[in-house]
């Protein structure tokens, strides 16, 4: 598994973009644990415009289910240039895809609401847990492989929260739901995360948009 997976990210990287497992990579969909670790992941970080500091989050078992990451970082700053509250320990994947998920942020708010954004806040990455709402399965939060959006500031201190600015989901009204609703979008489709989730996914979800890199995909853009 780990070998066939630093092929790929080695051919991906010779393109200069890190991708989310695209819906045809199903080979390893049902395996559960962290993710297997990134070769060269500080040079993916550097060239992707990411900065970073060094962590750790030692990989343990705690009840039935197994925690930890064997790669984890602090993400500062992307190339959006816009700041986070606290510092993501997140992995490596995950701060490869929040490099890419600034941009697109960046260029979605200044189409559809004439300002950039220069803060982003989160509800946390790593949490030891399983799925809310799904008993039994383990939340990629228990690896520090996902990271829950609540709300962007924009330039000038106008504060949007995911929670009612999502809109009916394929027919926002306002510039804000456009806006959300185009930045989640583009960041499955784009394959940035391998797993979006939002109001339009179910109610756990109506105030945050929840990003993840699994090894498998789900579209939370639209009703299911």
């Amino acid at each position: 598994l780990v070998g066939s997976e630093m092929c790929i990210r080695d051919r991906e990287h010779a393109h200069g973009t890190f991708r989310a497992p695209s819906e045809d990579d199903t080979e390893d969909d049902g395996v559960v644990g962290p993710p297997a670790p990134i070769d060269a992941c500080e040079e993916w970080l550097e060239e992707s415009g990411v900065t970073y500091e060094a962590s750790r989050l030692p990989v343990h078992d705690k009840g039935s289910i197994t925690c930890g990451a064997h790669q984890a970082v602090r993400y500062v700053r992307g190339p959006g240039q816009l700041r986070w509250n606290g510092k993501p320990k997140v992995t490596c994947n995950v701060a490869l895809a929040l490099g890419r998920f600034e941009t697109v942020v960046q260029e979605e708010a200044v189409r559809h609401l004439g300002k950039r954004v220069k803060k982003i806040r989160h509800m946390g990455t790593y949490n030891c847990r399983e799925m809310a709402a799904y008993p039994g399965w383990v939340s990629e939060h228990a690896y520090a492989n996902a990271i829950d959006i609540r709300s962007v500031t924009l330039r000038g201190g106008k504060e949007l929260t995911v929670l009612g600015n999502y809109g009916e989901p394929g027919d926002p009204q306002t510039p804000a739901e456009r806006f959300f609703q185009a930045v989640a979008t583009r960041t499955y489709e784009e394959d940035i995360f391998s797993t979006v989730l939002t109001p339009a996914f179910d109610r756990l979800h109506r105030n945050h948009f929840h990003l993840d890199m699994a090894r498998y995909r789900v579209d939370g853009t639209v009703p299911d």
